[in-house]
């Protein structure tokens, strides 16, 4: 089975990573879906958007360990969100035929020594990128100047994986948020602390109006079994 890897990133949080093979038959035998889940996939024209829209959903129900699934939906935003499990967050993300979930159970998260319960509403986000040399060409799009400076001031042979890196952080960032509206060189800012070209850790902030949380981050690269690397990030609010 093309399950590529299932971590912890943080406490009582599980990520997986999921490489598609299967038809749409494969998923929908075990992912019942609600009458707006159907009207959403049914705006999905492309055969790839749509497998990765359905395997999305069915890896996140495999890592809530329910026997049947969970109800989804979305909120105002396009946010999903479990309506009658108010302890578990969730995040999605897609990259060429790659699907990541993550999972945070608050009944299960503790934040400190003393096992204190993670708040519920705790914001988290992921997202996952192939890496492409088109994240040269954009880089200016998302890096503000400081970010720049740092991935300029780098080893020219890790520039690409570190674009890779405030793209990947920041819209991850930007799903935490929840949101939208936010401008990601203003409103959204990231410093990598640590990457040996594997794992790394970082700070990331959001920033808008009166508005202002900082999230924990933490990255990872991997080889897929076919050719190509892809990137994770992985945020939760500190």
């Amino acid at each position: 089975m093309p399950l590529l890897l299932t971590n912890h990133p943080f406490p009582g949080a599980t990520f997986g990573l999921w490489q598609i093979v299967e038809s749409e038959a494969f998923f929908r035998a075990d992912l019942p879906l609600s009458s707006a889940e159907e009207s959403d996939l049914t705006q999905h024209r492309n055969p790839l958007r749509r497998l990765e829209w359905l395997a999305g959903r069915w890896l996140l129900h495999k890592l809530t360990d329910a026997p049947q699934r969970l109800p989804m939906a979305k909120d105002a935003f396009s946010k999903p969100f479990f309506p009658e499990n108010q302890h578990l967050g969730c995040s999605l993300s897609h990259s060429k035929g790659t699907v990541g979930a993550l999972i945070v159970n608050s009944q299960k998260s503790t934040v400190n020594s003393q096992q204190s319960t993670v708040n519920s509403q705790q914001s988290i986000g992921c997202d996952i990128q192939v890496l492409t040399e088109k994240m040269s060409r954009i880089a200016h799009k998302f890096l503000n100047e400081v970010e720049k400076g740092f991935v300029e001031n780098r080893l020219e042979e890790e520039n690409l994986d570190l674009l890779h890196l405030f793209w990947t952080a920041k819209e991850s960032l930007y799903k935490a948020y929840g949101l939208k509206a936010l401008d990601f060189r203003e409103n959204i800012f990231v410093e990598i602390g640590q990457w040996d070209g594997l794992l790394g850790e970082g700070i990331g902030r959001v920033e808008k109006g009166d508005f202002m949380q900082e999230f924990q981050l933490v990255f990872s690269k991997i080889v897929l079994p076919e050719e190509g690397e892809l990137v994770t990030a992985i945020c939760q609010e500190r």
